[in-house]
């Protein structure tokens, strides 16, 4: 009777490791599916944010490093989940130093060249001028309202600027909107005591850049007299 109890409970304790090992691999499995689901979502996350830019006709340079390679692991543990799904609690290789922390890396790589496009593409589409010039033209009390409100068009553009908006294309319209405020704003700086000379002029110091053809005699003696032909500076190219 004792003999058979020892063997009973031998084969019970045999059968809870069993029990044991099978819930420990369990539990990797869990954590292992976790990682990968987590890592698989921002990847998602990310590929639909490029998309999303481009097709609103923002460039975003981004390659991913080693996608080959991540590839193929990821086929790799889809044969292996499919097959045999405890056989993630042991796979040929890292999941999380081999896999998951450099899908997140892509994620994160991403995410700044979005950041980057963006940037370029305000840049590329903003008004442009100088603030020394706005400096100079808040001085007068006739053009200062005209000074406030294009500083205002610069301020949302910048803030546009610096965060990648969820919906690209309403963005663009946004920027567009500012842009046409901000020529507006320049267009009515006008004034009976401002020669239509001195405003062209100040304008295209404001926006590309003026000739130095511009700078005739009479623009000159107007900046001149009211201490303004220090704020211009002359850029050759």
């Amino acid at each position: 009777m004792l003999l058979e109890r020892a063997t009973g409970l031998a084969e019970n304790l045999d059968h809870y490791q069993k029990l044991k090992v099978a819930a420990k691999a369990a539990d990797i499995v869990r954590t292992r599916t976790d990682q990968i689901g987590k890592a698989a979502a921002l990847i998602a996350k990310a590929r639909e944010a490029i998309d999303r830019f481009k097709a609103a006709g923002v460039a975003i340079e981004f390659a991913p490093a080693n996608a080959d390679d991540l590839s193929e692991k990821a086929t790799t543990l889809r044969a292996i989940a499919a097959e045999t799904p405890v056989g993630l609690a042991d796979p040929p290789f890292n999941i999380a130093y081999d896999f998951t922390d450099r899908l997140k890396g892509i994620a994160i790589g991403a995410d700044t060249a979005i950041r980057e496009g963006w940037r370029r593409y305000i840049d590329a589409n903003s008004p442009g001028g100088s603030d020394e010039v706005l400096d100079a033209l808040g001085k007068l009390p006739q053009l200062r309202d005209g000074v406030i409100r294009i500083r205002q068009c610069r301020q949302k553009i910048a803030a546009l600027a610096a965060t990648p908006p969820t919906d690209p294309a309403r963005a663009i319209d946004e920027l567009r909107g500012l842009v046409a405020e901000h020529r507006a704003a320049w267009t009515a700086l006008t004034s009976d005591n401002v020669p239509d000379a001195v405003i062209r002029f100040l304008r295209a110091c404001a926006g590309e850049g003026a000739q130095v053809a511009a700078l005739t005699l009479e623009v000159r003696n107007w900046l001149e007299s009211r201490d303004l032909l220090d704020s211009l500076r002359i850029r050759i190219g």
